[in-house]
């Protein structure tokens, strides 16, 4: 073989080796970005499944405190109705005596013409 001929397999096998460096930075460089979207993906999902979290809980305290608010109410409205039902009892006599004594003296007399 020449000389010449040396040097070209020389180039090519040089080539071909800078070929071989340029496939494995690319490589390197896409699994990087693969990672790097990944990794953004996940620190993504992990906020989303944190905000959802937050408002399950708020959603859950909402439903446990709003059945405190009814279970308050309802007692406090059984109160009032005992208070009602107490204030009637004892104001009964009282009431029919005053529309008793209305109906006693009515005044029957016609008015006058003028």
């Amino acid at each position: 073989m020449s000389v010449s001929g040396q040097e070209g397999i020389d180039r090519l096998l040089q080539a071909e080796q800078e070929a071989t460096e340029i496939v494995a930075k690319a490589r390197k460089e896409k699994a990087a970005r693969i990672k790097a979207a990944r990794d953004e993906a996940q620190a993504e999902i992990a906020k989303f499944r944190q905000q959802m979290e937050q408002e399950f809980q708020q959603a859950q305290f909402g439903v446990l405190s709003g059945g405190d608010k009814s279970i308050r109410l309802a007692t406090e409205t059984e109160a009032q109705l005992n208070e009602i039902k107490t204030r009637s009892a004892t104001n009964r006599m009282p009431v029919l005596q005053q529309i008793l004594s209305w109906i006693e003296t009515v005044d029957v007399t016609p008015p006058k013409k003028a």
